[in-house]
């Protein structure tokens, strides 16, 4: 994956309080980090006055944001509504995303800059990734450390997470697998090779080697759990 996308614009001019005229340059890359399973957004936004025949630039934001590959990102700079001041100083929002490894999606930025509830800049520009596709990712006792398997809960979001390591892998080799299947489907396998359930891998790789498989119920996460553990499907 080398593609990245770079946007760079300079929109129109406000009148700010003190009657001198403002424009706002914004520039922006996005970059891939494949090996991380993750991509590096840096933003850099700039108000330009001209005043006296002279331009002076002010940088008012310089964020730096790292996300998954596959997971959308936002960014907030600025006061809050509540705070006396909002209305009169800038506010930067950024939302960034970048799809999953190894699958077609739209990558985007997104950059806003208001004064108060006021627009005043606003950059956009988004690029269609291709990538080669992907089949489901196997799990079986056969390729998974039963020893690393086991089920957390959620119970803040209703979730029931089964985790997991591979095994028969270096951590090397493990952490790699993990990444490249971000957001994957999967299919879960009996000691037998039965297709006994399925699910899908959230982003993010459990304990840097491994991966964890979200479902609403907890009973199936345990289901699950046991099978791939080594014991046979109830």
């Amino acid at each position: 994956m080398k593609h990245f996308l770079t946007i760079i614009t300079a929109l129109a001019a406000v009148v700010s309080c003190t009657a001198v005229a403002a424009s706002y340059s914004t520039e922006a890359t996005i970059t891939p980090l494949p090996d991380k399973g993750q991509y590096q957004v840096d933003v850099r936004v700039s108000r330009l006055v001209q005043q006296d025949d002279k331009v002076a630039e002010e940088v008012i934001a310089r964020p730096r944001i790292f996300a998954g590959l596959g997971c959308p990102a936002s960014f907030y700079q600025g006061s809050q509504p509540a705070n006396p001041d909002y209305l009169n100083e800038n506010n930067v929002s950024v939302d960034v995303s970048w799809p999953y490894p190894k699958e077609s999606g739209v990558a985007f930025c997104t950059v806003v800059v208001k004064q108060g509830d006021e627009v005043v800049s606003r950059s956009k520009f988004q690029l269609q990734v291709m990538g080669p596709g992907r089949v489901p990712l196997i799990l079986s006792p056969q390729n998974v450390d039963a020893k690393s398997v086991r089920v957390m809960v959620d119970k803040s979001k209703s979730i029931a997470y089964v985790l997991l390591e591979f095994g028969g892998k270096t951590d090397e080799d493990a952490r790699a697998m993990a990444i490249e299947n971000l957001g994957n489907k999967v299919q879960i396998q009996d000691a037998g090779g039965h297709i006994v359930g399925s699910g899908h891998i959230e982003g993010g790789a459990y304990n840097g080697i491994g991966v964890a498989l979200p479902y609403s119920s907890e009973n199936e996460a345990q289901r699950v759990a046991t099978i791939l553990g080594g014991a046979p499907a109830r």
